[in-house]
């Protein structure tokens, strides 16, 4: 019996019905035999074969313009390189900004404040170490000009500069504010007035006493009597220019209005006398208002805000174990300062609550560090400092000892004569008191630094400021010699640092000197005549002309360089005492001339650069 099951499998497929018998289809336009289906892709395959007909007439139509295109372009830039097609774009480029400019016009206001914030941003960078530039071997120092300049006063004891003014205080309790002249003012007034038959008016080099106080002033508003009572050791000047601090011995710091010189408030917080002030040069994020850092010998070192709104004490810091002898600002919010006999700088960080320390004093060297008396910056991770025994040295924030130490860095005094030093009527035994005695060293007594760049400065009572350079990898410093000590020219300049350091010491010591024979026999006299008691400096750029100004043809060259007069602009306080005492170390030189214990004063070096020099001596 068969069955569906049991049929092999060729029999077991089913058939298809008959499509003729099969339902008309749903789809629409598509019938039962097909037709429909293929009409339309007749239509289609006819609409497909016309589309690629066109693009292809239209690829043969774009690839021909590309060759005639080419075939221009290579008769017309035959011959020609890169760098004459780059120069047809920046012309062009040129002509359509002329276009615009020509148009439209252009807003010198709107120059003028872009300029002004570029000028800004870049010394904000100097100022954070972001930018490093290196003039030191661009400068002129032999060729400084100098002026001296004083009033009635005792000893200067510290000197602060903000352009155009400059602030000296003495030890007869006085402060003094001095207007700077202008270099080349007088010679491109002279050409401003035209042809004249009088002879041009000698340049003014020295600068001008604008206002003077001493002592106690009594203040209109509370009718009390603030000012200092006893000598004033520093004087500090707030970037702003608004403001400026001194500290004495009286123990007062007393922040004075710039601009009239009348005390504003007196702060009494420190124990002691006040010896150090430095302003942070830009204001600090924490607070609304210029900060101050002052050093006490209570060796403390306190923070202050000062503003128009108010002054306020913010801050003590604590940790030095002698006399704070000296403090600079580092950054916002960071200090750093030495303290004397604990033979120890710090850095202070403020925010942080915390300190780094770094210790001196080492036994190497002949003669024996005991006092660090002072310190320059060198933002963001280095400063020098400077100590009793004549010693320059380079500190790093990441080494506990410093980089680089210059010996002996404004020579030794010499041995007193006999006849000064014993009582013995016989020479012979008088020698032989005297023949253990050797030079000593001269102290450090004033040490500053331009920010942003390699040069250094420090001053003793050798007679001179001596310029040193920082080494591109700010690992050791390099001697520069004196500033305005001759007219050294940049072809006569020793090339390596042992040749600059032996022409330093011999400017200093005269038996160094005549065995080198690098200068003449004849003693030269002094430049500074005095104990340097404080440095302070600026630098001076050239003004950027404004956009569209063109200067006329008429005018000469000198004209030009004095309306832009460059260089640095270097403030000496100089005294026959120490700021800290009465010893008339200057006398210790037994240098010969009108003056052999020193002067009373302040003096000022402009120092211009090698490129300028040698145009002002080609016209």
């Amino acid at each position: 019996m068969s069955s569906f099951f049991t049929l092999p499998a060729s029999q077991r497929k089913r058939k298809r019905e008959d499509r003729a018998g099969a339902p008309a289809s749903k789809k629409r336009g598509v019938d039962a035999d097909g037709v429909a289906r293929n009409n339309s892709g007749k239509k289609t395959r006819e609409r497909d074969e016309s589309i690629s007909g066109s693009d292809l007439d239209e690829d043969a139509e774009s690839v021909a313009s590309v060759a005639s295109e080419e075939e221009s372009g290579s008769e017309s830039d035959e011959g020609e390189t890169a760098a004459d097609r780059r120069l047809k774009l920046a012309e062009r480029y040129l002509d359509n900004v002329r276009d615009e400019v020509d148009y439209y016009g252009f807003d010198a206001a709107e120059i003028d404040r872009d300029l002004i914030a570029e000028r800004l941003k870049e010394d904000v960078d100097e100022f954070k170490g972001r930018v490093y530039r290196q003039i030191a071997s661009d400068l002129a120092f032999p060729a400084a000009s100098h002026a001296f300049f004083r009033a009635d006063t005792q000893t200067t004891t510290s000197i602060a500069i903000h352009a155009p003014y400059v602030y000296t205080v003495s030890k007869d309790r006085t402060l003094i504010k001095w207007e700077l002249a202008t270099p080349g003012a007088a010679a491109a007034t002279s050409e401003a007035k035209g042809t004249s038959k009088r002879p041009p008016r000698p340049q003014r080099k020295k600068p001008k006493q604008v206002r003077f106080t001493r002592g106690l002033q009594k203040v209109a508003e509370s009718a009390e009597e603030q000012g200092h009572t006893k000598n004033i050791l520093s004087v500090a000047v707030s970037p702003s220019g608004k403001f400026v601090a001194t500290g004495g011995e009286d123990n007062k710091l007393i922040i004075w209005d710039a601009a009239t010189l009348t005390p504003v408030q007196t702060f009494s917080q420190h124990r002691d006398s006040v010896s150090g002030l430095a302003f942070a040069r830009h204001i600090s994020t924490m607070s609304s208002g210029e900060q101050l850092f002052s050093g006490s010998f209570d060796r403390t070192i306190k923070t202050w805000s000062i503003s128009t709104a108010g002054h306020a004490y913010v801050e003590t810091l604590f940790g030095h174990q002698d006399n704070v002898a000296s403090v600079a600002a580092m950054t916002i919010d960071q200090c750093i300062s030495v303290g004397a006999r604990d033979r120890t700088a710090r850095l202070w960080k403020v925010v942080e609550e915390s300190q780094l320390i770094f210790r001196g004093g080492s036994s190497k060297d002949t003669y024996k560090e005991h006092n660090i008396d002072c310190i320059a910056p060198l933002p963001p991770t280095h400063f020098v400092t400077g100590s009793d025994n004549g010693a320059i040295s380079l500190w790093s924030v990441h080494k506990k000892k410093p980089l680089y130490t210059i010996p002996h860095a404004h020579g030794l005094d010499p041995v007193p004569p006999v006849e000064a030093i014993s009582p013995e009527v016989d020479r012979e035994t008088a020698e032989s008191n005297a023949r253990f005695l050797k030079p000593t060293p001269r102290w450090i007594t004033a040490l500053t630094t331009v920010p942003g760049t390699d040069i250094v400065l420090s001053g003793s009572w050798d007679g001179w400021i001596r310029a040193w350079k920082i080494s591109d990898d700010k690992r050791t410093i390099q001697p520069l010699g004196t500033v305005g000590g001759g007219t050294l020219s940049p072809a006569d300049a020793p090339d390596t640092p042992s040749k600059q350091l032996e022409q330093s010491l011999a400017s200093a010591n005269p038996s160094h000197r005549q065995s080198l024979n690098t200068l003449p026999e004849s003693e030269t006299e002094p430049l500074v005549k005095g104990v340097v008691n404080g440095i302070a400096v600026f630098e001076r750029r050239a003004e950027t002309a404004k956009p569209g100004q063109i200067p006329s043809e008429s005018k000469s060259k000198s004209s030009k360089s004095a309306s832009e007069a460059r260089g640095l602009c270097i403030a000496v306080a100089i005294g026959k005492e120490h700021r800290l005492g009465r010893w008339k170390c200057y006398g210790n030189s037994y240098h010969k001339g009108s003056t052999p214990e020193g002067r009373n004063g302040a003096m000022l070096l402009e120092v211009p650069f090698y490129a300028d020099r040698l145009g002002q001596q080609e016209e």
